[in-house]
């Protein structure tokens, strides 16, 4: 180890010796000695990026530590892919590319230190092998740095070729859109009945609309959080009138990006407040929870955010645990 290497006592008098200091380490060198970045080693050595991040210059990294690792579900299956330096050793074909598409995420190619992060929030491109890798949105709120949504738990990590943020998530890199996410879970198989019946009934084509641009923020429910408010199955769907159902998915949706470090108490413009001023989104940050006037006015009855700051390539999604009503 580097600091091994270093002398421990220093037995001479003279003046330039006294000033000697200890070059910075590089950020493959501060990972590779940091006791909380065990599995981002193991991450880091396994993708082959140990010498990118020991020789390029001028590179911002958020620096998951091993408790981020260990709590990273990409699948959704409930189960931790990485929290095991067995597991990501393991990681060959596919998995491997994914590894490396996840960890160009956590990289920027210039030095961004804490202090040029702003309250309005900053955005920048992350690295990728020939051309430039999805965005990072940061923003201070309340004091703290949150990069997607995630918290900054140690900033400005000096290294001598860029800076290091220590981050308490592993940020997992956009895939598709809002909608292209709801038709591949099948946790929100439900959510996509009730989209279509929409549609093929004549009503708004929503599925189109959180495929374009945004960007968006959906609370979305799954199958379990339909059946905790009724609708047990497509059929109990069908009995709903669609301009109803066309008006509860709507109220799903904002029209911007709103990570979880975003929510404020108070009211929220919908998709569904475009077209009806008296339909708004109560935000409650116990729970947290995010309602309509149709849930009631008893906090059991509220939707809870159960899931978190799921990036999209047009926005955002919250997993809750029951349907929002208008």
């Amino acid at each position: 180890m580097l600091a091994l290497s270093l002398p421990l006592v220093f037995t001479s008098c003279d003046k330039d010796d006294d000033d000697t200091t200890v070059p910075p380490k590089t950020i493959t060198e501060t990972v590779v000695e940091g006791a909380n970045f065990t599995l981002l080693e193991a991450a880091v050595v396994k993708a082959g990026y140990a010498g990118l991040l020991g020789t390029t210059a001028n590179l911002t990294v958020f620096a998951p530590n091993d408790d981020a690792f260990r709590q990273l579900d990409i699948t959704g299956d409930g189960v931790p892919d990485l929290d095991t330096e067995a597991k990501i050793n393991a990681l060959t074909g596919a998995g491997l590319d994914l590894l490396r598409a996840v960890l160009n995420y956590h990289v920027l190619t210039a030095r961004v230190p804490a202090s040029a992060i702003t309250t309005a929030g900053i955005s920048s491109p992350t690295y990728g092998p020939g051309s430039p890798g999805p965005v990072l949105y940061a923003k201070i709120n309340g004091g703290k740095a949150f990069i997607n949504g995630v918290e900054v738990v140690q900033a400005d990590v000096s290294a001598s070729n860029g800076i290091i943020h220590v981050i308490n998530r592993v940020l997992v890199p956009p895939a598709t859109t809002i909608t292209g996410t709801v038709a591949a879970n099948p946790n929100f198989s439900r959510l996509l009945y009730a989209i279509n019946r929409v549609k093929n009934n004549g009503g708004a084509d929503i599925a189109a609309a959180l495929s374009g641009a945004g960007p968006f923020t959906v609370f979305a429910p799954t199958n379990a959080a339909f059946t905790a408010s009724g609708f047990a199955t497509d059929a109990s769907l069908d009995a709903v009138p669609v301009a109803t159902l066309q008006s509860i998915i709507l109220h799903h949706a904002v029209g911007a990006r709103v990570f979880s470090s975003d929510l404020a108490a108070g009211t929220v413009n919908s998709l569904l407040t475009a077209t009806d001023a008296t339909k708004t989104l109560t935000i409650n940050l116990t729970g947290p929870a995010v309602y309509g006037a149709g849930n009631g006015a008893a906090s059991a009855t509220w939707p809870k955010i159960t899931g978190v700051n799921l990036m999209q390539t047009n926005g955002v999604v919250h997993v809750i645990d029951r349907v929002i009503l208008p």
